[in-house]
């Protein structure tokens, strides 16, 4: 009886490490060629068919990878297969996940699997038909089409292919457009209906707060554990997705690789066991920062199964990457919470089940059979080392050992004894011959000869390939930054229809659009760029048109553009910033069109400029400076160093520029609140200066005349502040360098001679053609009051592209020559004639 014991025990131990040598030869091609691709930018990609041709490879499929499995194995994993297929499955709940009963998903939909995620109609009535969005059957959402855009916080991706379903979302291979590299993109769905639309817009700002982890002190450190680079929950859908770089997260999990392959080893066991210890402990110990910015001692994983595990082959055997944690997978629950999975022995818990059934070598399905259980002796394959199964049952709580930490855990794995190592480091247990074990190593050295050769190979034709496609990449990035478009009329894709966008009704657009004699004498630009927009032949009626509707304030005009009362508005990106910085690119876009900035100016007299503010403070005043005179602690210029002058001030009465003024100068609440004491203590007109100074708010032309007759007439020394675009050309002020801390001044216009700063000495008045704006201090942002002009718009797929395809006409070098005669400094500055 012990001999045929012994006898099958031999059989067993041989057939698995037989099973062991054929996965780790298929895992090591496969690795190459997966490690092969992700070093190949992906506008080369298209070379590796090619060399797997020429080099006679075809990379394995799971189904070539398939254990030789004893009988009861087999039946075991066709059974547990056939389940599959008929209802796939997704645990939930609280632990142990690995053997929680099987529910079906979103039941209030009369799926035929039982799961929509995963059902082919649903597929099949998006093949049938591009645009549709819900199954014909049940009425589900279909999965997305290819080429669909997501826009996100950082990038736009577009869909390559559905991959497959995954926990509670969908999977697809995506391309991020910016760079054309590769992701994945993970889609969960909130159906109408299972929640309102409050319930889907709470759910979605969890979403993003919740959706991705980084160190807290900014290290990177790969720990094999699959982070979203981004999280997106679109305004008006029904979706959130997730992104991650690279192609790792749509390797298959341990789940389905159990089903083509069978059992693993106990070595195998005991490194799939090693490397999630070593992640856990990294994720259980470490300090995290969410994406709202909250710090975290410690992460729980709380959603570890065989489908939250990714099988990774490599030419070492393979790696373990952790995936859908439950701090986002569970997004939808009504709190984040984590009290029913709340403690790192759960986790452990968790893992000692994979490890289980990894050694049974199939999933459990209780519909289908009996449940196993770890604590009969039956239940445990032949062969299992003694020293890997009392640790497994320790993982459980079901032996004599108790783990409060993965550390301990995993401390404890790396003593176990009765294995010895050959070779690369991988252990077989005991009592396989010697000559099984000579032949093992044979293979081995075989194997890495024929990998090195054919890697040598691959990399001389990968080589080959970009060195013919370096000219095809020189001209593409060319392409990408050739000029832009010339007219309006090579504009493509402008939908068609009536569109309405909003400004401040006080704001620099509103100024420039409307104001006559700007662009041409008698002209605004608003009736140019209608002209324009016109079809070539005036009886046609026009394709589309953008009619101007302002609103009170900036802030005001972006709620529009959110609540879909305008398609999109024009602002500058400061007070868009200042406003809605929580939804810019998660919920509106925008595009710059041009610069501007705050100018800061004294009055310019040529005849007088010996004794004139300008001369007497060289043509510069700093933030600190400013502050002084605009909170009234400076109530004369002798005490900034100036003539024996007093002080008035004024403001331009434009919103945009008054909070541009309040963030970037005064800065600090006290010394806002100070500035305004100044506002509302306004003097009566009597033409004298009180102490303390008072501020008055003024248009910018009526500013300009009543600061240059303060001190011709009045002997006063006044200051003001507008938009450059609205002071260039204005001569009888001049507008002051600024720095801010120790940075050195820059002025806002330059002498075309020699692009040098201008000088109290340059006649502003009777050489206007010899200065101009400072185009590289207001580009770059050298400039402290500098600022980009965008166009905002709602970040929307489902909505027209009008705010978007707006600020592409505003590009064009047809209409960027039309922004530079208004005063404004076009993007494309350089390239206006």
């Amino acid at each position: 009886m012990s001999k045929n014991i012994g006898k099958k025990l031999a059989q067993e131990a041989g057939s698995r490490e037989l099973s062991r040598i054929i996965m780790r030869g298929s895992s090591m091609r496969m690795g190459m060629k997966n490690r092969l691709f992700r070093f190949v930018p992906a506008r080369f990609q298209w070379v590796l068919p090619f060399v797997q041709q020429n080099l006679k490879i075809e990379p394995p499929k799971l189904g070539q990878l398939k254990f030789q499995l004893p009988g009861r194995f087999r039946q075991n994993q066709d059974i547990e297969k056939q389940s599959q297929q008929l209802a796939p499955e997704i645990e939930i709940g609280t632990l142990p996940e690995i053997i929680q009963p099987v529910q079906p998903l979103y039941s209030k939909y009369d799926c035929p699997r039982g799961n929509p995620l995963s059902c082919e109609v649903a597929e099949q009535t998006l093949e049938a038909k591009h645009q549709a969005k819900y199954c014909r059957q049940c009425g589900f959402p279909v999965p997305l089409a290819p080429n669909t855009k997501i826009r996100g916080d950082r990038g736009t991706y577009q869909i390559e292919k559905l991959v497959r379903h995954r926990g509670m979302g969908r999977l697809y291979e995506a391309i991020q457009l910016s760079d054309r590299q590769p992701v994945i993109l993970k889609e969960y769905l909130l159906p109408k209906r299972y929640f309102n639309s409050e319930e889907i817009r709470q759910r979605k700002d969890l979403f993003r707060l919740v959706g991705g982890i980084n160190l807290a002190d900014g290290r990177i450190q790969d720990q094999r554990l699959i982070s979203p680079w981004e999280a997106i929950a679109p305004l008006r859908e029904e979706r959130c997705y997730l992104v991650t770089k690279g192609q790792i997260d749509a390797f298959p999990t341990l789940s389905s690789y159990l089903l083509e392959t069978g059992a693993f080893t106990s070595p195998q066991v005991r490194q799939v066991l090693d490397q999630v210890l070593q992640s856990l402990e990294f994720l259980h110990e470490q300090k995290f920062r969410l994406r709202s910015g909250a710090l975290k001692q410690g992460i729980i994983h709380g959603n570890l199964s065989l489908d939250s595990l990714i099988f990774v082959p490599n030419t070492q055997g393979f790696f373990i990457y952790l995936c859908d944690l439950s701090l986002w997978e569970n997004f939808g629950q009504p709190l984040l919470s984590d009290s029913t999975y709340s403690s790192p022995e759960q986790d452990l818990k968790a893992l000692g089940y994979i490890a289980f059934y990894l050694l049974v070598g199939r999933t459990f399905n209780p519909q289908t059979e009996q449940e196993l259980d770890p604590r009969i002796e039956d239940d445990w394959p032949l062969g299992i080392h003694p020293g890997l199964k009392d640790f497994i049952l320790n993982l459980i709580g079901l032996g004599t050992q108790k783990f409060e930490t993965a550390e301990v855990a995993r401390q404890t794995l790396l003593k176990l004894s009765g294995e010895w190592w050959i070779g690369n480091g991988s252990v077989i247990p005991e009592g396989i011959p010697e000559a099984v074990v000579i032949e093992t190593v044979e293979k081995k050295r075989r194997q890495r000869t024929r990998i090195l050769a054919f890697l040598l190979a691959t990399l001389g034709l990968i080589l080959l390939a970009l060195l013919i496609g370096w000219a095809m990449v020189t001209r593409q990035q060319q392409a990408m930054a050739k000029e832009p478009a010339c007219c309006i009329d090579k504009v493509a894709g402008i939908p068609l229809g009536n569109f309405n966008y909003t400004a401040s009704v006080n704001g620099t657009w509103s100024y420039l659009l409307q104001q006559p004699n700007l662009i041409a004498p008698g002209r605004t630009l608003e009736q140019e760029l209608q002209q324009r927009l016109q079809p070539e032949d005036p009886s046609e009626p026009p394709k589309y048109t953008f009619r101007y509707l302002p609103a009170p304030s900036s802030t005001e005009a972006i709620a529009k553009v959110l609540s879909g009362e305008t398609d999109f508005a024009i602002t500058n990106l400061l007070n868009a910033r200042t406003a809605y910085d929580n939804l810019i690119h998660t919920q509106i876009g925008y595009r710059e069109f041009a610069y501007d900035g705050i100018v800061v100016f004294v009055p310019f007299s040529y005849s007088r400029r010996e004794n004139g503010l300008p001369q007497r403070l060289n043509g510069s005043i700093t933030f600190d400076q400013l502050r002084q005179l605009y909170t009234g602690k400076v109530t004369n210029w002798q005490e900034l160093g100036g003539p024996n002058l007093p002080v008035k001030l004024y403001i331009p009465n434009e919103e945009e520029a008054l909070r541009i003024f309040e963030q970037r100068v005064l800065k600090d609440e006290r010394a806002i609140a100070e500035f305004h004491n100044l506002l509302r203590t306004q003097t009566p007109g009597d033409n004298l200066v009180r102490i303390p100074a008072t501020i008055t708010p003024l248009s910018t032309f009526a500013m300009l005349r009543t600061v240059i007759r303060d001190f011709e007439d009045r002997n006063i020394g006044s200051i003001g502040f507008a938009p450059l675009s609205q002071v260039f050309g204005q001569c009888s002020v001049y507008p002051l360098a600024l720095s801010e801390g120790n940075q050195p001044a820059v002025s806002p216009l330059v002498r075309n001679l020699d692009n040098q700063p201008i000088s109290p000495l340059t006649d502003l008045c009777n050489n206007k053609g010899s200065y101009s704006p400072n185009v590289t201090a207001f580009s770059q942002n050298h400039y402290p009051l500098a600022y980009p002009l965008v166009v905002i718009y709602p970040r929307d797929n489902r909505l027209p592209s009008a705010g978007e395809k707006f600020a592409e006409i505003l590009t064009t070098l047809e209409v960027q020559t039309l922004l530079d005669r208004t005063g404004l400094i076009p993007i494309y500055k350089q390239s206006v004639p």
